[in-house]
């Protein structure tokens, strides 16, 4: 096991006997060492663990976004780093204030890196940070509409759920540059761990499939409706039905039929409505909650939860299910609604807002300004899915989202399922930041704070802040970090899930057993085929993989 992994996790343990445990608050005055990153909300958990990991025992204080749902924008973590535990750094002790930017997405932390463009990032020292997050020690909500809340700044590092030849046509973020191989070969990227996705539907949609596959499909009978702890109990869509469902091919839950045994079959929403009248418990119907009655209809209308062009975590699931934009031809993502008929389609920018849409649909409620804002689909309670990673909502977050994920083609998005190879929606994640040499304009000076001035280009990561690139990133990919650290927020009913360590080099390695530790997960398998990440192409076990699972 790598040392410096075992020192780190090691000293979680110790919190609160460090000598260097004191608070990092924005009156505590600026950090020696400010990094920003952008990208994939997919890894926003995760990189919120990793850093219980890198920074000394009772020095972090973390900082979230107020909304709805907080940190779904913007997070920012400050707190002392040392060279034990991250070797290297030319100051130690060194106070280092870490911002993330979530909005928008992955493609955030690639195209504007490549074309140089600064983005706004969180400031914590504009006096908007006062309020103490409610379920979260030593954490802020931070106000974000005020001038001076937000600040413009370049990207010191991007993270994607995909690796960045992915970001072009239907991926393209609004007000950048698609990326081309010239212009990907401007950025050094490194694969960091695979993840699994899945398909989330909110709790009435999830229970109305299971009604129906267990009335007459696959689910045992004695499956209780809601329940969520054992796999065979799940419902299931296959990759058919999801590819149809996000190209807008199906509008309305009124057009799945159901073979109940009959000449004509019961469409799923009326087989609903049969085991509603006939006593079930947890069922219930789409509703309109207002608006004009002509209307009616819309309230069956098939809702998508999507991400914006952009999204990494958007990206995977064009390329899995509708092999965009890896196939000339393939079918594009439906991207506007379509009032009079459905589907009705809503563009979340993080997967923060995946959960605040879910939710809006189960409830009836309108957190998103999405629910209802057309006459001709009134405020609803009703069916929705939509794109998430397995690190959301598992069974220890605060709050728990109405949602649950189903199985695709039979199979749960776990992490026996994708070491075996079952389970099919699992992308390798990567970072990457800026080649030296490559400015457009005269590098910003070094450890520059606040905004950064339009007359000055990106640094390159160097120094120290080259140091903790390279620490995170060895970190987050260890099997035992994967494990203890990014997976802390992955455990479901159903069983464990979230990330697992790459292929290369721990399935490669002599020491790789064939047999899953969830404790210290490994995806035998890759995208790399030989010209590095391609996440268009087909999974496989590499070569130099001697004990192969099966």
């Amino acid at each position: 096991m790598n040392k410096k992994i075992t020192a780190a996790l090691a000293a979680v343990t110790l919190a609160g006997f460090s000598g260097l445990s004191f608070a990092h608050l924005p009156s505590s005055g600026a950090p020696d060492l400010q990094i920003n990153m952008s990208g994939a909300t997919a890894m926003d958990n995760s990189i919120t663990s990793l850093f219980t990991t890198l920074c000394e025992p009772g020095t972090l204080d973390s900082y979230f976004n107020d909304s709805a749902n907080s940190g779904n924008a913007y997070r920012a973590f400050y707190c002392t780093l040392t060279a034990n535990k991250v070797p290297g750094l030319t100051v130690s002790p060194l106070k280092v204030l870490f911002v993330k930017r979530s909005a928008g997405g992955s493609a955030q932390g690639v195209n504007p890196i490549i074309d140089q463009q600064r983005l706004q990032a969180l400031n914590i020292f504009n006096g908007n940070c006062n309020t103490p997050h409610p379920t979260r020690p030593r954490s802020f909500l931070c106000r974000t509409s005020q001038p001076g809340d937000l600040e413009l700044r370049y990207s010191d590092i991007g993270i994607s759920d995909v690796d960045v030849r992915m970001f072009r046509g239907v991926n393209t973020p609004a007000g950048f540059n698609p990326v081309n191989p010239e212009s990907a070969n401007d950025l050094d990227s490194v694969s960091v761990a695979a993840l699994i996705f899945g398909i989330p539907v909110n709790n009435s949609l999830y229970n109305a499939l299971q009604y129906a596959q267990r009335q007459f499909g696959p689910i045992p009978s004695d499956c209780a409706i809601g329940e969520y702890s054992r796999e065979e109990c799940m419902p299931s869509l296959s990759k058919n039905d999801v590819a149809s469902l996000m190209s807008g091919r199906v509008t309305s839950w009124t057009q799945y039929m159901i073979d109940d045994g009959s000449a004509t079959g019961r469409s799923l929403v009326d087989v609903v409505s049969d085991g509603i009248a006939g006593g079930v418990q947890g069922l219930s119907l789409p509703a309109r909650l207002g608006g004009n009655a002509n209307r009616e209809v819309s309230k069956n209308f098939v809702r998508y939860c999507k991400r914006v062009n952009g999204s990494g975590t958007g990206a995977q699931q064009y390329a899995k299910f509708l092999h965009n934009p890896c196939t000339n031809g393939a079918a594009e993502p439906f991207q506007n609604s379509v009032f009079t008929t459905g589907p009705i389609v809503i563009q979340n920018s993080g997967s923060g807002d995946v959960e605040l849409c879910l939710n809006d649909y189960e409830l009836g409620v309108n957190n998103t300004g999405q629910n209802g804002v057309s006459g001709l689909a009134p405020l609803a309670r009703a069916w929705a899915f939509g794109v998430q990673s397995l690190e959301k909502n598992d069974q220890t977050a605060l709050p728990q989202w109405p949602y649950k994920f189903v199985k695709i083609d039979g199979v749960a998005p776990t992490l026996e399922n994708a070491f075996t190879g079952k389970y099919m929606d699992v992308v390798e994640m990567t970072y990457q930041w800026l080649k030296p040499n490559t400015n457009k304009l005269p590098a910003c000076a070094y450890g520059l704070l606040g905004a950064h001035p339009a007359t000055c280009g990106p640094r390159p990561p160097e120094q120290d802040v080259k140091v903790i690139i390279d620490q995170m990133r060895e970190e987050a990919s260890q099997p035992i970090v994967v494990g203890s650290v990014l997976n802390v927020a992955s455990t479901y009913p159903f069983g464990k899930s979230g990330y697992m360590a790459p292929a290369v080099p721990f399935a490669t390695s002599p020491s790789f057993t064939g047999l899953l530790n969830e404790n210290a997960p490994i995806w035998p398998y890759t995208h790399n085929t030989g010209a590095g990440i391609n996440n268009c192409v087909v999974p496989m076990l590499p070569a130099a993989v001697t004990k192969k699972p099966l």
